[in-house]
């Protein structure tokens, strides 16, 4: 295979003509909702953790660029993998700049304005896939409804602000030609976005290899310009306030630093230009991993990354030419193509790549992509992508089909009947945290809205697509267990329904025998009253008072509130109720509880065994 042909199979897969909507994918959903999946009314940023201590006289600190209301966010697992049901309240700065700037006292109150609007989702499920006529105007923000529209509108007259007009993705090594040279030779930058005023953001790295930090490796690090005058709707989580150590720094350039070294992997670099405030989010701390970076740092490596930036670069802001951006990064491209294989970066260091062949960054991208052909309604495209033969599962029935033209059949009661969410629902989950692997050779993003890997001529296609409502999942039906054995029958969305209702009546009648033979054993139990193992039914049953006995009325009502499950990948796998509940179906053919937990109880039973 040539390599031209070798990234018109793969890479180009994933690169659209269209504007993506990097802006959305930097944030995530706030609350729960009975149907999380058309949750469109809430927006929180991306990833977590880090803080400032106390703040010196005179001296802008962490402290200052706070939003006045936490948001919640998903608790996430070592791989950085959410953990369904569990949700935590976290410290949120604005991107923009200082709290009593203008810019930032608007994004404080649009988020509370947010918070509470089409909470159940009710509205957007009602808009579904149809224009609202908001595009034109308020295609950067989240705006569907009239009341949305006037709400900003009002937002932004009040702090005499003006709105983003254009967006256009910016490649790597196309940045000078965005905004200039402003880092130095240590530096290297990825793919980002701008806008037609100059606010940016890239992801990046860096290597801190000279004098005494010799030998510490790559830093990884998300550097922001947000240029003063114009609303900006994204906000950083920032964890606990109390987690850093902060002092005031002067880099190289004369320009004055807040920098905050975190305590696990999130530390800041703050600077205020004038003209512009810049925020970089650097993905490690003082007892970091190398998840994201080569390890913890201290004060020297964050001074050391700190330097490495050239902010008097980026002052006076100078607006973006569109058109030279857009000629940019089509050579960018060509000259990919033509670059020889062997020549290429290792990938074998990227997790995701080793566990499915796909780049974690060419997963986000195929997703954003994705997320944009779903709301544009590309519905020949989205065809095009999935994996045949498939199963189609609507509330109207039960379908095989065999290719693109027989699934465009039932294209408007699937992904037509909820395009707006489901793409809004991407967008703003694939960082590269969110998008994982289960082991399968899958990569799955959106809380498993979407699953998708690599097929024989080295394309990346659509193997699950789904909601609550539907699902499209490859294969006739049936799947086939590594073990060899003969195949068994997929989880299907009313025999997932079925499960889970039997499994409420079950609670609320306090059929404990029959409840503890469903579980999968060896289970963890955990409660505030202890931890155990239980490795039959009949030592699940000492432990039953202190999990059940004290709120399974409520995971009962839960399950009746949101009974519809989400499936995974391979169809084998499913949870519901905001993962209150996981099942699968076991080596006997009946569906069998994996994990039950309660977030108000606090209480957890969960498979402690080989994965299934």
């Amino acid at each position: 295979m040539s390599n031209r042909e070798f990234y018109q199979e793969t890479f180009s897969q994933v690169r659209g003509t269209g504007e993506i909507r990097w802006e959305d994918y930097e944030m995530r959903k706030r609350g729960r909702s009975l149907k999380w999946l058309v949750t469109l009314a809430a927006s929180v940023a991306l990833l977590a953790a880090l803080s400032a201590l106390a703040v010196a006289a005179n001296f802008f600190g962490l402290r200052d660029a706070l939003l006045p209301e936490k948001g919640s966010v998903n608790v996430t697992d070592e791989r950085g993998v959410v953990v369904p049901g569990e949700y935590v309240y976290k410290d949120f700065v604005s991107l923009s700049g200082w709290g009593d700037t203008p810019e930032s006292r608007a994004l404080a109150e649009w988020r509370a304005f947010l918070d509470g609007y089409d909470q159940d989702g009710a509205i957007i499920a009602r808009i579904g896939n149809e224009p609202t006529g908001f595009e034109e105007r308020y295609g950067n923000y989240l705006v569907y409804t009239q009341e949305m529209a006037g709400k900003l509108e009002e937002i932004i007259a009040k702090y005499d602000l003006k709105l983003h007009q254009w967006m256009e993705v910016v490649m790597p090594e196309i940045w000078p030609t965005a905004v200039g040279n402003f880092f130095k030779e240590n530096v290297t930058s990825y793919s980002g976005y701008i806008y037609e005023n100059g606010t940016f953001r890239l992801d990046g790295g860096a290597e801190l290899g000279a004098g005494e930090l010799k030998g510490y490796g790559p830093i990884e690090y998300q550097f922001s310009r947000s240029v003063k005058g114009t609303f900006d709707d994204v906000a950083l989580n920032i964890g606990d306030l109390g987690d850093f150590e902060e002092w005031g720094f002067q880099a190289a350039d004369g320009t004055s630093l807040t920098l905050g070294l975190g305590e696990w992997n999130r530390s800041l670099i703050l600077a205020d230009l004038g003209d512009s405030f810049v925020l970089v989010n650097v993905l490690t701390g003082r007892q970091g991993d190398d998840t994201f970076s080569s390890g913890p740092i201290g004060r020297e490596e964050l001074e050391a990354l700190a330097d490495s930036f050239l902010y008097s670069a980026l002052t006076p802001v100078r607006e973006p030419d569109r058109e030279a951006l857009q000629d940019a990064n089509a050579r960018y491209l060509e000259s990919l193509e033509n670059q020889p294989l062997e020549t290429l970066p290792s990938e074998s260091e990227d997790p995701l790549y080793v566990r499915t062949g796909i780049r974690t960054d060419v997963a986000r991208d195929f997703v954003l992509l994705l997320a944009e052909r779903i709301e544009d309604g590309r519905r020949e495209e989205i065809a095009g992508l999935l994996v045949y033969p498939a199963q189609v599962e609507t509330a109207g029935g039960s379908y095989t089909v065999n290719s693109p033209e027989e699934f465009l059949r039932y294209y408007d009661e699937t992904v037509g009947q909820s395009a707006l969410s489901l793409a809004a629902d991407m967008a703003w989950e694939p960082a590269p945290s969110e998008v994982f692997s289960d082991g399968s050779g899958l990569a799955s993003a959106a809380n498993g809205a979407v699953w998708f890997g690599l097929v024989e001529d080295s394309t990346i296609r659509i193997f699950t697509l789904q909601t609550d409502q539907w699902s499209i999942r490859a294969g006739d039906g049936t799947i086939t267990q590594d073990t060899g054995d003969a195949p068994y029958e997929a989880l299907s969305l009313d025999e997932g329904r079925e499960f889970l209702l039997h499994l409420a009546d079950l609670i609320d009648r306090g059929e404990r025998e029959e409840i503890a033979g469903l579980l999968t054993y060896p289970a963890q139990v955990k409660a505030p009253g202890g931890e155990w193992t239980a490795n039959t039914p009949e030592e699940f049953l000492a432990c039953y008072d202190e999990t059940f006995g004290t709120g399974g009325s409520t995971l009962a009502a839960d399950l009746r509130a949101d009974p519809e499950p989400v499936l995974d990948g391979s169809g084998g796998l499913a949870s519901a109720a905001d993962g209150a509940v996981w099942f699968h179906r076991g080596e006997d053919g009946n569906l069998k509880v994996l994990t039950l937990q309660s977030d108000v109880w606090l209480w957890s039973i969960q498979y402690w065994g080989e994965k299934p």
